[in-house]
């Protein structure tokens, strides 16, 4: 074979590599899951702003907050109550109101925009404040990212969580007996916008 031809199959083959590699790598869209994905896949709450956006049709899109009581007002569609939804049943209802009043086959998007999810931690920790929540969280370990006890608290706290419609539960939770193996634990799993609040001891 002769030398030009060698360079040619050579330069042939670099190219089939740079195109395999092209092939291989990652596209953008391919990332870790980020903020939409992660509002996609949770019900809808109190003090979200909704961003509905309506493909060809600009004069229907909104952006809502919803209200202490649950509900959006959508010019519309009037009053709705979305929380405890997620998006993509919400999208679906505004897709089938939309298409029985106004637009033949919307093409509906709906958004969250805000803050990801959190957690809040008050009394004896060193650190008091908002966290953000992660899947699996317990007080135990929502104490651990507030820095831990303060030299006055007791092992005793409450997990106090609102439902959509605003209704609050209070749940006690013995701090010795959650550090051990347990199947109750699950009953003291964290939800987006749990308080923990960490009583102080009496010595």
């Amino acid at each position: 074979m002769s030398a030009k031809k060698i360079l040619m199959a050579g330069m042939i083959l670099g190219l089939c590599f740079c195109l395999e590699g092209a092939a291989e790598e990652p596209s953008p869209q391919k990332e870790s899951p980020g903020k939409s994905e992660v509002f996609a896949s949770r019900q809808i709450r109190p003090g979200d702003t909704l961003k509905i956006s309506i493909w060809k049709y600009s004069d229907l899109n909104a952006s809502l907050v919803v209200g202490a009581d649950g509900r959006i007002s959508y010019l519309y569609l009037g009053d709705m109550l979305v929380a405890g939804k997620t998006v993509e049943e919400l999208r679906q209802i505004i897709t089938e109101k939309l298409d029985q009043k106004y637009v033949a086959n919307p093409r509906v998007d709906i958004q969250i925009e805000g803050q990801l999810p959190m957690i809040f931690v008050v009394g004896e920790v060193l650190r008091p404040g908002s966290y953000s929540f992660q899947p699996g969280l317990d007080p135990i370990k929502a104490i651990a990212l507030a820095g831990g006890f303060t030299d006055f608290a007791s092992r005793k706290a409450l997990i106090i969580r609102n439902d959509a419609s605003g209704k609050e539960t209070q749940i006690a939770a013995n701090l010795n007996d959650l550090m051990k193996a347990s199947q109750d634990r699950e009953k003291y799993q964290l939800q987006p916008g749990d308080m923990v609040v960490v009583k102080r001891g009496w010595f």
